[in-house]
């Protein structure tokens, strides 16, 4: 054998030992890669399962809630929404407010209390439905929904209407 040959066969097996490390390592940043992707998928998938579950690692429990809730402070509930909603109330001259009581809705009794606004040409009656002592709907009173309702003067709706009104 000459010694060019020689070299040439040192060359392509030099190559091929080289080729196979080459592709040894390779094979084995596959393996660590599949696997570190592996334990993430699998971190993933057990802190998924853990939060669905019944099992209070992950925090406080949360809160039960009482619908039925009495509405404490009513009133005051009244005129926050007013100082959002002011225009539905301009020109206000009388307001009152039955107190709380509970009706039947469908299947389920809530608290509601109704309001009535008096203006220069018009009157308007409210009915206000509670959800766990907080105001959920706001909406107006149709039929005898309000009928019955035991008003009590209300001159602090008055009073923050027309504050409202003095600061436009």
């Amino acid at each position: 054998m000459t010694s060019l040959a020689r070299e040439t066969s040192r060359a392509v097996l030099g190559r091929a030992v080289l080729g196979r490390a080459v592709l040894g390592r390779a094979v084995l940043g596959r393996a660590i890669l599949g696997r570190a992707v592996l334990g993430c998928v699998l971190i993933m998938l057990l802190a998924a399962v853990a939060g669905c579950s019944d099992f209070d690692l992950w925090g406080k429990p949360e809160k039960v809630v009482d619908p039925n809730a009495f509405p404490e402070d009513y009133k005051k509930d009244v005129l926050t929404y007013v100082k959002t909603h002011p225009r539905e109330f301009l020109n206000a001259r009388d307001a009152s407010i039955s107190a709380p009581a509970q009706k039947q809705f469908g299947t389920q009794s809530r608290y509601f209390a109704c309001l009535r606004v008096n203006g220069p040409d018009w009157r308007k009656e409210k009915m206000l439905v509670f959800y766990s002592g907080a105001i959920n709907q706001f909406i107006d009173a149709e039929g005898d929904q309000c009928s019955a309702a035991a008003y009590q003067p209300f001159p602090e709706l008055v009073a923050e209407v027309s504050e409202l009104k003095g600061k436009k």
